[in-house]
């Protein structure tokens, strides 16, 4: 698929070797949030049902849904929300590299990216009838936060570098690329 996708933006869209390395970089980090919480489990839950003999101990399926935010948070469950807080600034910060996307935009997609990563972990235990993955609504709003983080982290070190940099010429293409985007723009 990062074949494809490579090809696709070189030749569709005449993408730099910049933006593919950034790009390439950002796919990377993508499958990572991906098979930590999706595959890495909840693969097994799909093998399941090929499988049915396999004996896979996890949390009832009726068990793995939080739609209560904030309320009753232990201890555990604050380093995990700051643990999503921290899976998804790469993706706030790495979002505006790669798109022309807003701060607006970047949190919406945030949003989107791990409500769809919520919806999986429950279509996947729902489906086996068991779940290594609770689907949470901590879990989005602190991604999302995560997402919104990101953002915030790109714009201000794009702006100090720009600063730093001052009006001299650069020759190196990844700096370049990083202060040419729009969203340092005032």
């Amino acid at each position: 698929m990062w074949v494809a996708l490579v090809v696709f933006l070189r030749r569709r869209r005449n993408a730099g070797w910049v933006y593919l390395l950034v790009f390439t970089i950002f796919y990377v980090y993508l499958y990572a949030v991906l098979h930590y919480t999706l595959l890495q489990f909840q693969s097994l839950l799909v093998l399941k049902l090929f499988q049915p003999e396999i004996i896979i101990r996890g949390i009832e399926a009726a068990q793995s849904v939080n739609l209560v935010p904030l309320i009753g948070l232990t201890g555990a469950e604050v380093q995990t929300s700051l643990l999503n807080i921290v899976m998804l600034i790469p993706f706030g910060f790495g979002l505006p590299v790669l798109t022309d996307f807003r701060f607006a935009r970047v949190v919406a997609t945030g949003a989107l990216f791990s409500l769809v990563i919520e919806c999986l972990q429950f279509a996947t235990g729902y489906l086996a009838g068991a779940t290594f993955r609770v689907a949470d609504i901590n879990d989005l709003i602190f991604n999302t936060a995560g997402a919104a983080f990101g953002y915030v982290l790109f714009v201000a070190l794009a702006r100090l570098l720009r600063r730093a940099v001052g009006g001299r010429d650069i020759s190196n293409p990844f700096l370049l690329h990083v202060l040419e985007r729009p969203q340092l723009s005032a």
